[in-house]
């Protein structure tokens, strides 16, 4: 699949908000929107006597069809927003699992980012589970993941939420990326990975970083996540960048190709950075993209590259998710 930047709707930040990251890519284009986003205004997890994230919850998630409930994230079903806390009712979900790396600690762990409504069954269903498409010959593999969210999907050690949330979940998560780099000592640095062995309860990697990046392309940003952003920023003072400019999913989170011709070769390039990518070719836009058969080499500078012969002619090169 092509990573492109989606040229659908988008929320509007305050004039000037994302000033800093303009016509940045890669690296440096999360660590400027890492120093916008930083510093938000802190809500409690729970209070008995101050506004809390459950609180900010019954907002957020609430169901525009009854006002008085609010919708789960997998689940996709309504209760009422007064059974919080219920073995029958909701609870707080964490996106990025507690505990990869939040360890119960604000204000990763009360970012209402991460947080979204769920019913407490099926939120102890997925457990500490990462975000993957479910592998059908897995031994645990069951669709649905509970009879609570019909359309979920789990195997052994991944999960896979509804189609219609999917773009929304991997937003949520490449914004954690981001907002989090460890910068404070309160703080954790979080990270993104294809290489799921590393998912462990003893390290901060979640999870699988092209599966999200293909869903982020697939379910674009619609109205009611727009609106969700928006509310936060209300509490928290801070934006997910992504629900704002989709295309900075692409730029922060896919290499650049840099192509240079010379007169003996055209040399393609790109940073050797996860997720694993592979290049292509075509003659033009509207023909058909064909794999490149020569072997990328890593080079003592941390990139990969392939050199190719100069051909006849016009061609085109992009890079694709493996």
């Amino acid at each position: 699949m092509l990573l492109v930047g989606s040229v659908g709707a988008r929320s509007d930040p305050p004039p000037g908000y994302y000033n800093a990251a303009e016509g940045k890519t890669g690296a440096e284009l999360r660590k400027a929107l890492h120093q916008v986003i930083r510093n938000h205004n802190v809500i409690p997890y729970s209070s008995g006597t101050r506004f809390d994230t459950s609180d900010a919850l019954k907002a957020l998630d609430q169901d525009p069809a009854n006002t008085n409930n609010v919708i789960g994230i997998y689940s996709r079903q309504s209760e009422p927003a007064a059974s919080f806390g219920l073995t029958t009712g909701w609870n707080r979900e964490h996106l990025w699992c507690d505990s990869y790396g939040l360890d119960g600690r604000e204000p990763a762990y009360s970012d209402l980012n991460n947080l979204r409504a769920e019913d407490a069954n099926v939120n102890s269903s997925r457990g500490n589970k990462f975000f993957d498409i479910s592998d059908t010959n897995s031994v645990g593999y069951r669709k649905p993941a509970h009879a609570e969210a019909p359309l979920t999907s789990t195997d052994t050690d991944s999960w896979e939420p509804p189609a219609s949330v999917k773009g929304d979940i991997a937003r949520a998560l490449f914004y954690m990326a981001v907002r989090y780099t460890g910068d404070t000592s309160s703080e954790p640095a979080l990270y993104l990975t294809d290489a799921t062995v590393q998912i462990t309860s003893t390290t901060n990697f979640m999870g699988r970083l092209s599966t999200l990046l293909r869903w982020s392309q697939a379910d674009p940003v619609d109205a009611a996540e727009m609106l969700r952003n928006d509310r936060v920023y209300s509490y928290q003072t801070n934006r997910n960048p992504f629900v704002d400019r989709p295309g900075w999913v692409a730029a922060a989170f896919i290499p650049a190709l840099s192509i240079a011709r010379a007169s003996s070769a055209i040399a393609l390039t790109w940073t050797n950075e996860a997720p694993a990518m592979s290049a292509e070719q075509s003659t033009g836009l509207a023909s058909a993209w064909v794999a490149v058969t020569n072997a990328p080499a890593l080079t003592a500078s941390n990139t990969w590259a392939i050199a190719l012969p100069p051909e006849p002619g016009t061609r085109f090169f992009r890079l694709r998710l493996q």
